[in-house]
């Protein structure tokens, strides 16, 4: 279920990391769009203005000689684990050139959000056994969640939005957990494709004691990871 949200810039800032990707606008008073391009956030200050990387474009160039009147939109997705996409529309508080190119924008009192996903996804890496149309091979499981996760693999599986997989956890219970879902979305990855997965109403019965269990390994892994550095040091 999607929903939309307003937060404070107080409440936003802390779910854009630095070196966010963004696409940043810029549109005239009549609200006709006078420029768009990517950028990415390069800072900010709490309740004053954040930084933008200042998009290569001769023409954009032109129009930060005087942006006074002129609309700022900038968009992009959180990093909370509900996959939130953002628009903060405001203005231009100044063009800097040192030590990089850079735009400042004034926080403007809200921020709205939309929010993409009914459940919060959660970071895993974990080999699973992927099953398409019989066939079978290795995939790497990037998150879950309770209604759905996503998987990366080689490119040369060719594989459609619509289609139903399943795929198999094993050494995470005492038998393997069998998963089935419809694929959503395939997008590029490196080297790779990810797939993302929306479990069918069988699959979403076991991924609550699967989530659990995927973030115990994952935090005992990492504690494993700590443990052997300060070992090492």
């Amino acid at each position: 279920m999607n929903t939309t949200d307003i937060l404070t810039p107080s409440e936003f800032l802390p779910t854009l990391p630095v070196g966010t990707p963004l696409t940043f606008e810029l549109r005239y008073k009549d609200k006709i769009k006078a420029f768009g391009g990517a950028s990415r956030l390069i800072g900010y200050r709490e309740k004053r203005y954040i930084l933008l990387e200042t998009p290569t474009d001769p023409e954009l160039a032109k129009l930060l000689t005087d942006t006074s009147g002129m609309q700022a939109v900038v968009r992009g997705l959180t990093s909370s684990r509900y996959g939130e996409i953002f628009a903060l529309k405001s203005h231009i508080l100044s063009v800097l050139h040192r030590p990089e190119k850079m735009i400042a924008i004034a926080l403007p009192p809200q921020v709205s959000i939309h929010r993409m996903r009914s459940d919060a996804r959660y970071a895993v890496s974990r080999i699973v056994h992927l099953i398409i149309d019989g066939r079978k091979a290795l995939a790497k499981l990037s998150d879950f969640s309770l209604s759905g996760c996503a998987i990366r693999m080689s490119s040369n599986q060719f594989i459609d939005e619509g289609e139903t997989i399943g795929f198999v956890i094993n050494a995470l219970f005492d038998h393997p957990m069998e998963f089935e879902g419809t694929v959503m979305n395939v997008t590029s990855n490196g080297e790779g494709i990810q797939l993302g997965i929306k479990f069918s109403d069988a699959s979403k019965s076991k991924s609550r004691d699967t989530l659990a269990k995927l973030i115990l390994a994952s935090e005992l892994s990492a504690d494993n990871s700590t443990s052997a550095v300060s070992t090492v040091s």
